[in-house]
């Protein structure tokens, strides 16, 4: 069993005013990466007459917001406020590399972006996707 740490990760985004364009990687502006929750969820079919709920499994996965944090940066081209600071209303390309050849891929929205800080600290900012349609899997 190989197992793999932070420095095994690969973080890329399409950039906010370059849809279309090659991937950013913005690997070293990441301090905390959320966890990528998988939901398939069930469905109630509980008929009439019985006594326990009865539960069929979901049709669609889903795909649950993941954050992303770390040290805020305002480089134009590679720093997380190009990338996540947006009104570009279009998915955006992401992958995350896990460390040898494993990856989670797709299109997503940009739901949330934040920055702060406090007396004495660094700025951090806060991005939050959702995942769309086809997500990969490798």
């Amino acid at each position: 069993m190989t197992v793999y740490g932070s420095n095994s990760v690969i973080i890329e985004f399409e950039k906010a005013d370059s849809v279309g364009s090659a991937d950013t990687n913005i690997t070293a502006y990441v301090t905390k990466l959320g966890d990528i929750n998988i939901n398939k969820g069930a469905i109630e079919s509980t008929p009439y007459g019985v006594s326990f709920p009865v539960y069929l499994a979901a049709v669609l996965k889903r795909y649950e917001e993941i954050t992303i944090e770390g040290d805020y940066n305002d480089t134009v081209t590679t720093g997380p406020d190009a990338i996540f600071n947006s009104t570009n209303a279009v998915a955006r390309y992401w992958k995350i590399t896990y460390g040898g050849g494993k990856y989670t891929s797709g299109r997503c929205w940009i739901t949330g972006y934040k920055r702060g800080g406090e007396v004495g600290g660094y700025i951090q900012y806060t991005a939050t996707i959702m995942p769309t349609g086809t997500i990969s899997e490798n």
